[in-house]
């Protein structure tokens, strides 16, 4: 009798067919569910293992995080095909999942950890193997979010209408001596970065030329300005030429930077940029406007 309730029980479950259906009488694959899945979701803030009662993971940790795939089982109890879904919703945190046990993941190339960076998903599932590469990354993308524009440096100065500039500086040539590079005043800042950013660098400045130049042998002079963070050349930079004393110099410079977590430093250098001949002489400027910003996208 246990035995006909049984087959019955397995029938009635589609169990006894080669396909096996959940609200649906005519399976056409090895499992279908006419109507909802649900898996286990869970939001975690700090380190954590994974295991088989896991499916979606979202990560909203004050820290960087990490989340560690289990380890892989040999024969009964082996999880291939086991997914996880796993989601970075902070803002700044970047979270590193990683294998055990010397095992790896393949993504682009094989390691044994891959980062998520905020706003990101990602998408693993076991291969079935006991050793080596044991985890595929299947997807690792982008969340669809509005984005907000971070300032990190806004500095805005101008001289007066009608009145002369008050910032001035000097640039010195000696006959075989190295040019120096002058700091433009009102040009000099800092930020700090919580994560490392793209960051989009902005800046303009209108140079009032003020002295005239000393007599010497001369031949082409041109006028460099660059860009500097944490006193590194950044290769922003332009040329422009000399038109003589009260004339002005125009400098317009931008470009994106990737830059590592922590303070920075940025500034503006103003230099000669000579092209034959030999100089000697004083020469000096004075800032009659500067803009310089610096942003990243969150």
């Amino acid at each position: 009798m246990k035995q006909i309730f049984l087959l019955l029980l397995l029938y009635s479950t589609g169990m006894m067919s080669q396909n096996t259906g959940i609200y649906t009488k005519n399976p056409g694959s090895s499992l279908v569910v006419d109507g909802s899945f649900a898996g286990n979701y869970k939001i975690v803030t700090g380190n954590v293992i994974l295991d088989d009662s896991d499916f979606y993971i979202a990560y909203n940790g004050n820290a960087n995080g990490i989340i560690r795939l289990p380890v892989a089982i040999s024969g009964p109890g082996n999880f291939k095909g086991r997914i996880y879904r796993i989601k970075n919703t902070t803002g700044n945190w970047n979270l590193t999942v990683t294998a055990q046990n010397l095992e790896k993941i393949d993504a682009a190339t094989d390691v044994t950890g891959i980062v998520v960076p905020p706003g990101y998903y990602a998408e693993l599932i076991s291969k079935g193997t006991a050793t080596g590469t044991t985890w595929e990354l299947s997807m690792l993308v982008p969340i669809v979010r509005s984005s907000r524009v971070i300032k990190l440096v806004d500095v805005a100065y101008s001289v007066a209408r009608n009145l002369s500039t008050t910032d001035r500086f000097i640039i010195r040539n000696e006959y075989s001596q190295p040019i120096t590079n002058v700091i433009i005043p009102q040009s000099s800042t800092s930020f700090t970065l919580s994560e490392p950013q793209k960051v989009f660098l902005n800046f303009a400045a209108g140079i009032d030329n003020l002295a005239t130049l000393q007599p010497g042998q001369m031949s082409t002079i041109f006028y460099r300005c660059e860009l500097y963070i944490d006193n590194v050349a950044t290769g922003l930079f332009q040329i422009v030429p000399l038109d003589g004393e009260g004339s002005q110099l125009q400098f317009s410079l931008s470009g994106v930077r990737d830059l590592p977590a922590g303070p920075h430093t940025i500034h503006a250098k103003f230099s000669l940029w000579l092209v034959g001949g030999t100089y000697s002489f004083t020469s000096q400027f004075g800032v009659m406007s500067l803009l310089l910003s610096a942003t990243h996208i969150n």
